[in-house]
Parts: structure tokens; sequence; C-alpha cells
């Protein structure tokens, strides 16, 4: 399923501190299957990863805690 959400496109994500940013991710990783900056897989088991920010109408985006406090 990971493998054909490769697609990379521009969002616009709320970031947590309420800034919009226009990133390009590929659709696993706008839809939260991945870490924003490693595309580390994200799992419902894995609990590894937090909660950064969403895209409207799309879901909510995640980094692993690895990256959490990294760049973007």
């Amino acid at each position: 399923m990971i493998a054909s959400k490769q697609t990379v496109s521009s969002y616009v994500v709320m970031l947590d501190g309420g800034s919009l940013e226009t990133l390009d991710l590929t659709a696993a990783q706008a839809e939260g299957f991945e870490c924003l900056t490693c595309k580390s897989q994200h799992t419902t088991e894995s609990g590894a990863f937090r909660p950064v920010g969403h895209i409207p109408s799309v879901g909510t985006v995640f980094q692993c805690l690895k990256c959490a406090g990294g760049a973007r």
C-alpha cells in the first residue's frame, strides 16, 4: 500500500505552532503513513511518532521521535 503512495505533490500544512507551510510530500507522508522528514513508516503499533500538524481535508501529519526536533 505504501509503495502506491510515493507520488510527490505540494501540500499546505498547518503546523502545530499555527504557521502554514507549503511542503512537497509524498501521498504517504500527507496521509500520515510516513515521517515528514525521513519517511519511516508510521504504524499504530510503532508508537514512535508524534503529530506535528495537519492538512485540511487530508489528515494529520507526523514525525518520528528521532526527527521530531530536526529540520523539515
